[in-house]
């Protein structure tokens, strides 16, 4: 399945303190807008723990960056308490973290936490409780509840807008979310506005080059590519992966994922050769500056063995997607959503080379988790029900295949518009095995 990932790091610290997001803050050469260092209390082992844990995770090392964090909420739960503004600034970083590394339901816990806490010491209006709202809904959304996420990120964006204005850096963070949750539910309509929208303050604020205003044009980007208008998107990504290298150089991560989303243009237009060659470049500088464990380099390997299958290269597809398996077990767990798709990708490659038995367990598989998480109505669950059931028609399985189609009308009716291209296809799957 095409899936660009959004850009800019999304997770907001308390609005208007040192770490906040500034005006490049979602996706610029400022300083990631996942932090908080700010005690009202001074307490010099915290702040020196947090403020390592910070350039931990600047590095990319999130492993030493995470026993830190909780170095640093241990420490302040013991000398200020358990609702203490800092303590939950610091709890706050610790959900990010583990959001980052993939760990998403203890990320959830503690935003919830942080969320209850900060509603109750500080009220649901202050601008550190719409941060939490904002952060929790990115959880939320990864998970697959987009209606509960949407509710949370649009009152804490309209909330920001009225008390601090329509251009604030966070309110700018806040909106940038929203449109991406809009997106990733196949509202577009409503999204692209709120893109040129954001667009527009950020050229005015930060001015056309700045990654911050490139990650804005990108994530507009991915949703021509994701409503099935590829050629709208095809100048916004060369120009936004050219002003990327010339701005942050050719290996900054955040010009890594305008790498990878690129690549994913070029496999949905059929340009496979083109496709192959900059996922496997993507796959050799995340390897090389983010480490074999980050989350950004399991995508790459994933997209790699799709590349690869899209080539027809079945066995070194089938090894790259099995290496991609292994690691994502051993660094997200085998119940993690991701690990499920990567099991799909293997499904989806042993079908095509002809072993259908072999891969009809491994899409059971990859559909009893997707479908717990992110749950039956996610575009990645319906992506791999519609493969699972292409299997199953090829196999003269009729009876299985309509319930599989019938599972793809309610899910993309509930969750789709109905103009959406996967929408129609799957329509129009369900009324070939009548």
């Amino acid at each position: 399945a095409i899936n660009p990932r959004s850009e800019g790091p999304h997770h907001l610290p308390p609005p208007g303190t040192p770490g906040a997001a500034s005006a490049a803050g979602f996706g610029g050469a400022q300083p990631p807008s996942n932090r908080f260092v700010s005690p009202t209390h001074f307490d010099e082992a915290p702040v020196a723990l947090e403020t390592q844990g910070l350039a931990l995770q600047d590095k990319g090392d999130y492993a030493g960056a995470e026993i830190v964090f909780r170095q640093c909420l241990s420490a302040r739960q013991t000398t200020l308490g358990q609702e203490h503004i800092d303590t939950l600034a610091a709890m706050n970083n610790l959900a990010n973290l583990l959001h980052d590394r993939g760990n998403n339901a203890e990320a959830e816990k503690l935003h919830w936490q942080c969320l209850q806490s900060r509603e109750r010491t500080l009220g649901a209006d202050h601008p550190h409780t719409l941060a939490s709202y904002n952060n929790l809904a990115l959880i939320l959304q990864v998970n697959g509840d987009l209606v509960s996420a949407e509710d949370l990120q649009r009152r804490a964006w309209l909330t920001m807008k009225s008390s601090a204005g329509p251009s604030h850096p966070d309110t700018l963070s806040m909106l940038n979310n929203l449109a991406n949750t809009l997106s990733d539910m196949a509202r577009y309509q409503q999204a692209e506005p709120l893109y040129r929208e954001l667009i527009d303050h950020l050229e005015k604020l930060v001015g056309p080059e700045n990654p911050s205003t490139l990650a804005a044009w990108g994530n507009l980007a991915n949703l021509y590519l994701r409503r099935g208008d590829p050629w709208s998107a095809s100048t916004i990504y060369s120009n936004c992966l050219e002003t990327r290298e010339r701005v942050q150089g050719k290996e900054h991560p955040e010009t890594l994922l305008a790498l990878n989303n690129f690549a994913s243009f070029k496999m949905e237009t059929g340009s496979y050769m083109d496709a192959e060659a900059l996922h496997r470049r993507c796959l050799e500088s995340r390897m090389k500056v983010l480490g074999p464990n980050h989350p950004q380099t399991l995508e790459s390997m994933s997209n790699m063995a799709r590349a690869l299958h899209k080539r027809n290269s079945f066995s070194e597809a089938e090894n790259q997607a099995r290496d991609a398996i292994k690691a994502h077990h051993l660094v997200l767990g085998k119940e993690h959503p991701d690990s499920y798709e990567s099991v799909a990708v293997l499904a989806d490659i042993l079908r095509d080379a002809g072993r259908p038995d072999e891969a009809m367990p491994l899409y059971e598989e990859a559909l009893t988790g997707l479908r717990e998480s992110p749950g039956p109505q996610h575009p990645s669950t319906l992506d791999v029900l519609y493969q699972y059931g292409l299997l199953l028609k090829s196999k003269n399985q009729t009876l299985l295949a309509r319930r599989i189609g019938s599972e793809l009308i309610v899910g993309s009716r509930r969750s789709l518009p109905p103009d959406n291209a996967d929408r129609r296809k799957y329509e129009s799957f369900a009324e070939s095995l009548r």
